[in-house]
């Protein structure tokens, strides 16, 4: 017996949710109601209701909406009972330590993959601004996330990947940035990917992956898997990247 269908209020106030955290600062209810396509009868009661339940605010001068502080409690109470996320946060840690690299761990979502954990790039030389990405969603296609975790999206030749899908490294999100990914298994399927994301001179050498942040990042996701109750074991800790790699091609 097929279960109940959608509620398409709960529905429609999802989508004004989604589309305050597009990335504009606030959204007036003509805005809103244009980029739903719906009644602003409709749009204003959502709004007056989400506002009620401080899930969003109105500015008090322009009367334009934003999200409201009340998110900010349930993100930290999802990030805080997320098993995969409290399993996953020290074997994270651990692997930006070793390989000197910002790492990721995503999940599969509607419009990508969302970021649930980010840690920036340790041991800079440099002062380079590093923004934090947790909560934001990256493509499938085109990236070692995407291709981790949602393969049938990966276009041929663009990614370099291992047949058993134990690895994947693709472009990252800058010129000669690359990211290199690993799946997060529990007893059945992968669920997530962790990745470390750094320049190509660092990741490579001679144009190939550097094997050493291969094993260090499938060491991290085997750790993490087996955590959710994966078969197989962690494999031994990686060696630590050189401090001083040498210049290298993007793959």
């Amino acid at each position: 017996m097929p279960g109940p269908g959608p509620i398409q209020s709960v529905s429609r106030a999802a989508a004004v949710l989604r589309l305050f955290a597009t990335g504009q600062c606030q959204f007036g209810l003509s805005d809103t109601a244009a980029a739903l396509g719906l009644p602003k009868g409709t749009v204003h009661g959502i709004l007056h209701t989400l506002r009620q339940e401080g899930l969003v605010e109105q500015d008090s001068t322009s009367g334009k909406y934003r999200l409201g502080a009340e998110l900010v409690r349930l993100g930290g109470s999802y990030r805080q009972r997320h098993e995969l996320l409290a399993r996953a946060l020290p074997w994270a840690d651990d692997l930006a330590r070793t390989t000197a690299e910002a790492v990721h761990v995503g999940v599969p979502h509607r419009s990508g993959v969302l970021i649930i954990h980010h840690v920036l790039r340790p041991f800079r030389p440099d002062e380079t601004r590093q923004v934090l990405e947790t909560g934001m969603t990256v493509a499938f296609e085109g990236t070692a996330l995407g291709a981790i975790l949602d393969a049938p999206r990966t276009p041929a030749g663009l990614l370099e990947v291992t047949l058993e899908r134990d690895w994947a490294c693709a472009p990252g999100p800058g010129d000669g940035v690359v990211s290199l990914a690993a799946p997060i298994r529990d007893r059945r399927d992968a669920v997530a990917a962790v990745s470390i994301t750094g320049a190509a001179a660092r990741i490579c050498d001679g144009g190939e992956v550097r094997g050493s942040l291969v094993s260090a990042v499938r060491n991290c996701a085997r750790a993490i898997s087996h955590d959710l109750g994966a078969d197989r074991p962690p494999a031994p800790p990686a060696a630590r990247a050189p401090s001083s790699p040498r210049t290298s091609r993007t793959p």
